[in-house]
């Protein structure tokens, strides 16, 4: 994960500058507001209309209050003084997002679709295999040298399209066999995809943070200008 120190920061690859860049300042209210407030409350809500009971309520709500607590005080603060927290928050928030919407598929196919559970467990299988081949892809991406450009991989394209398309190919039928509503089939699937979504930011992003831990003297704070960094510095604005 570490960089030789002996490399010149003009000599990376562009995916490993990308890698080790912020979010853009302009769009850090804006983006960390519609994560919270909207890419996390829209499936917990489309949940929530199946799952009514106190026990599911408080199994995630420390995701909820980590998720919507930590946005608002990333939407309060100077967004320069929270450049690297920000790509940590991105992270456990796909955590999150990841394992809320986990917990809430298995609630469903048990008590509202009925599903046997020797046949949960088999269906739990395939968004393990999910989260493997993200997390292993994310950090085989980053094993090769850092100066040399890489050429995108067909192996994990539609990776998570594959492992999943057994599973929801069964459960669409038994929905269609024994309950015959097709908002569930869509509420079902658009559940999945936010949980894929959500694995690959937890990936992406907590890899992309320890990576910039790991290799600080190459991370360049925002703004690029001194006069700017030393105008936010005299106001009393910390830039990390």
């Amino acid at each position: 994960m570490k960089i030789n120190p002996e490399t010149r920061y003009q000599d990376l690859a562009l995916y490993v500058k990308e890698h080790l860049d912020f979010i853009s300042i302009d769009q850090v209210k804006f983006t960390v507001i519609g994560m919270a407030f909207g890419m996390y409350d829209l499936p917990l809500l489309l949940g929530l209309m199946y799952i009514l009971e106190w026990e599911f309520l408080w199994m995630v709500s420390p995701f909820v209050v980590i998720v919507h607590v930590w946005a608002i005080r990333l939407a309060i603060k100077n967004p320069y003084s929270t450049q690297l927290e920000m790509i940590l928050y991105m992270g456990i928030w796909g955590i999150s997002l990841a394992v809320t919407l986990f917990i809430m598929m298995i609630w469903i196919l048990y008590y509202t679709f009925y599903m046997s559970p020797i046949l949960l467990c088999v269906m739990t299988i395939f968004p393990i295999l999910n989260i493997y081949f993200l997390v292993k892809y994310q950090i085989n991406k980053f094993l090769n040298d850092p100066t040399i450009e890489r050429k995108e991989s067909n192996q994990y394209k539609h990776m998570w399209l594959a492992h999943a398309s057994p599973g929801i190919g069964y459960l669409i039928y038994q929905i269609v066999m024994g309950r015959n509503v097709l908002d569930d089939i869509i509420s079902f699937v658009v559940m999945y995809i936010f949980f894929i979504f959500g694995v690959y930011a937890a990936a992406k992003f907590l890899h992309r943070y320890f990576f910039m831990k790991a290799n600080m003297k190459y991370v360049i704070y925002q703004p690029h200008g001194n006069k700017k960094k030393e105008k936010l510095i005299k106001q009393g604005v910390e830039i990390k």
